[in-house]
């Protein structure tokens, strides 16, 4: 089966709505630079209250800061795309957010660091929630040859998920844009879509 994380959540009605629809993982954005970063929003603390209990939670980094900030100690999982996480207040599971730019290869990608890897589309102005899909093909030449557990990102909508699951066969797939009205503010109707595609796409449809 194919494990679902909900990104960029800031608010406790998406929390409920992403949990209902059957998402195994909610991301939430630690990183200032991010137009969905929890720190600007006055709703993400009570949203990181409401994961319930057997739903993984993950602080969501561009750059990793030095120290873990007090927010993201309700989270159980961390995800970056630069930086090393040291020290024991950091979390054993750490997803390690590879950009496949331009020229990139398989070997390069399986080199990066982590307990997983999450795949995603490089854009040199920013680290993520591009909305921009990569190229799945190499993304399913990665997960051939990865010993660890990949995770599928960039650009997945409700309309593409299926086919992505089918051609790359990821351990999960990720969202953020994908399921919004605008950055921050899910679609509830968006979030069933798409978890109702990944099981379509995990049952042969």
């Amino acid at each position: 089966m194919t494990r679902v994380k909900i990104c960029g959540l800031t608010r406790v009605a998406d929390v409920e709505a992403a949990v209902e629809a059957g998402a195994h993982a909610l991301g939430f954005v630690f990183e200032p630079a991010s137009p969905r970063f929890v720190g600007a929003r006055p709703g993400a603390p009570a949203a990181l209250g409401a994961v319930p209990p057997l739903v993984a939670s993950v602080a969501v980094f561009g750059r990793l800061p030095k120290a873990r900030p007090s927010g993201a100690l309700r989270c159980g999982a961390v995800q970056f795309t630069e930086g090393s996480p040291a020290g024991d207040e950091w979390p054993l599971m750490r997803i390690r957010a590879v950009r496949l730019h331009p020229g990139i290869s398989v070997e390069e990608a399986l080199g990066a660091e982590g307990s997983a890897l999450l795949l995603d589309t490089y854009d040199p102005n920013v680290m993520g929630g591009t909305g921009m899909p990569l190229d799945w093909d190499l993304a399913a030449e990665i997960v051939r040859g990865s010993e660890r557990r990949v995770i599928l990102a960039g650009g997945l909508t409700p309309e593409n998920v299926a086919e992505a699951v089918r051609r790359v066969r990821p351990y999960a797939v990720d969202v953020s844009s994908g399921v919004e009205e605008s950055p921050g503010v899910k679609d509830h109707a968006k979030i069933r879509a798409f978890v109702e595609a990944v099981r379509s796409a995990d049952s042969g449809g």
